[in-house]
């Protein structure tokens, strides 16, 4: 399904950045088979239906979250299935549907949820002290302000832990998570699933702007057939 009309100006390109041949992932309550589609360059790709139908084991098994098989291509090269690190150092990032379960760090501060996946990929916010690393916490500080105020999270600052923030505050931190990769490819899993309108609209406005300022490829995974039809280019 291509998209009429909705809040987003498409501009994806010609180009595929990836491809996906018959891949089926082998995740409880989500299994899939012989998956195949292909995202452009540049656009924002729905993938629609409801719960237990597949689609979240789609992007679970591209990460290496649950077991995969098939044939995948991205950027023109094979890419590797089951290896989460290998996903990420290729310039993916992912936002979970499950942010209290496995998406944050509940008793963590709001710093640390926004650098710890960049400090692990990138080396973000590390400092080193003869051949030892360790966390900078005043550039893990500076990052989380930003983000803050980038995306208007609701907190006192940067130490509050993630467990005090609202559903949709801490579904905002995930973004930031994922947002601190810099990916080229985003992959998003129920974006604003439990959280009220207003943080809702906000959330899909947000993925929009890092689409069309920095031209990152998403793909949105929905139950939420209207939600998609506002954001994406292609369903």
């Amino acid at each position: 399904v291509n998209r009429e009309g909705g809040m987003h100006e498409g501009h994806g390109s010609d180009e595929t950045l990836l491809e996906v041949r018959n891949l089926w992932v082998d995740m409880p309550g989500e299994t899939v088979r012989n998956a195949s589609f292909e995202v452009k360059s540049g656009e924002i790709f729905g993938i629609a239906g409801l719960s237990g139908q597949g689609k979240v084991g789609i992007t679970n098994g591209l990460m290496g979250l649950n077991p995969a098989g098939g044939t995948v291509t991205y950027k023109g090269r094979p890419f590797k299935l089951n290896n989460t690190n290998s996903a990420l150092n290729s310039g993916l990032a992912f936002v979970t549907e499950d942010r209290r379960g496995t998406g944050l760090l509940l008793d963590e501060p709001i710093s640390w949820n926004i650098s710890f996946n960049s400090m692990q990929v990138k080396g973000t916010a590390l400092k080193r002290i003869g051949l030892a690393r360790f966390r900078d916490e005043k550039k893990m500080d500076e990052i989380a302000r930003t983000f803050i105020e980038a995306l208007d999270i609701k907190c006192t600052g940067p130490e509050q832990p993630v467990r005090e923030l609202s559903g949709g505050n801490q579904q905002k931190v995930c973004l930031a998570q994922a947002f601190s990769l810099e990916p080229e490819l985003l992959l998003v899993n129920e974006p604003t699933r439990g959280i009220d309108i207003g943080a809702k609209d906000l959330v899909l406005e947000t993925l929009t702007r890092v689409n069309d300022e920095r031209d990152t490829t998403i793909i949105i995974v929905s139950s939420e057939l209207e939600e998609l039809r506002s954001i994406a280019d292609r369903i």
